[in-house]
């Protein structure tokens, strides 16, 4: 497949973009290489590798039991809000109890900066649903500004008070702008019952996080290996094992869930040839918010299948004919 190479305006550098993708709708690069989108490992797996996943690596049912019966359910519909407000939250309370977890650039302050370089170039920033002008992107950085204030606030003092949860609420919508270029609105008003949701969700967070080791990244990106897939970010790596949270009602393995989990380890797999700073990956979790239950398994049962290194190759192979040969 034909990779182009071309340069945006409010790029620093030039990154390489497959042909197809050019019309693919967003298809946004930020300036420290980290993703575009529309395309991406979840697109990918949506897109029927997460059956070519289960094929090879079965779903570990036996090691799992599912349950309907959460412990903090939902008061609201916003399920995908919370569940995003909630990573953010989590993540801070990590950042609190240990103060040398190593942090990226927040994904809502990615959704600022390419909002605002877009409107310095045309005027606006084209999202899907309408056009953010300098209203919104003003609204924008007065809540992420706020945001960093009370985040800090709380880290030091250990306070959650519902200022702080109603401006994680806020500052989590930005989140879609470079997720998938959609804008909503940040001036809304929060519904109450979602603070009391938030609230009760941190009241679940188990020890299993509260005493953990010595190594703690959040929101890690996998280097290179990200690249290859169109970007990929998981929630929590603590020392050797990487965690993702689910904000679900239904406490389940499925398989998007297996499938997605196991697409991290693969991209670990692979950046651990040349990126230093991440660890081995021997541990994989699933973290139910919503049952404050922790659910981990050996990596080894999926480096383990014969199958493994036919899967590893399957997924590097459709990630660079649509993004393009990325050196690793």
């Amino acid at each position: 497949m034909r990779a182009l190479t071309f340069r945006l305006l409010f790029l620093r550098e030039t990154v390489p973009v497959p042909s197809q993708a050019i019309n693919i709708y967003p298809t946004y690069v930020n300036c420290n290489r980290r993703k575009w989108f529309s395309m991406s490992l979840t697109s990918i797996m949506k897109g029927g590798f997460s059956r070519e996943v289960i094929k090879h690596i079965p779903i570990p049912s036996g090691n799992f039991k599912s349950s309907k019966d959460c412990v903090a359910c939902p008061k609201t519909k916003s399920y995908s809000l919370i569940g995003t407000a909630f990573d953010y939250l989590l993540r801070t309370e990590l950042k609190r109890l240990h103060l040398n977890a190593i942090e990226n650039k927040f994904i809502a302050e990615n959704s600022v900066d390419l909002v605002d370089r877009h409107i310095q170039i045309r005027g606006f920033f084209p999202a899907k649903n309408q056009k953010i002008g300098k209203m919104e992107l003003r609204s924008m950085m007065e809540i992420a500004k706020k945001y960093r204030e009370e985040r800090s606030q709380f880290i030091e003092n250990g306070v959650l008070n519902d200022s702080f949860i109603e401006t994680t609420i806020r500052f989590a919508r930005m989140d879609v702008v470079f997720r998938a270029g959609i804008y909503d609105d940040v001036e809304k008003e929060v519904d109450p019952l979602d603070i009391e949701d938030m609230r009760a969700l941190y009241n679940l967070v188990p020890d299993d996080f509260k005493n953990s080791g010595s190594l703690i990244m959040l929101d890690p990106v996998f280097g290179r290996a990200s690249e290859i897939v169109g970007g990929a970010d998981v929630d929590i790596i603590i020392d050797d094992t990487i965690i993702d949270i689910k904000t679900t009602k239904e406490m389940k393995l499925d398989e998007y869930f297996w499938s997605q989990i196991v697409g991290y380890l693969i991209l670990a797999d692979e950046a651990s040839k040349s990126e230093t700073g991440l660890p081995k990956i021997k541990g994989l979790g699933l973290y139910f918010s919503r049952y404050g239950y922790l659910w981990k398994i050996d990596a080894d049962y999926v480096y383990g299948h014969t199958n493994y290194a036919g899967l590893k190759g399957e997924l590097i192979r459709r990630g660079r004919d649509l993004f393009g040969k990325i050196e690793m």
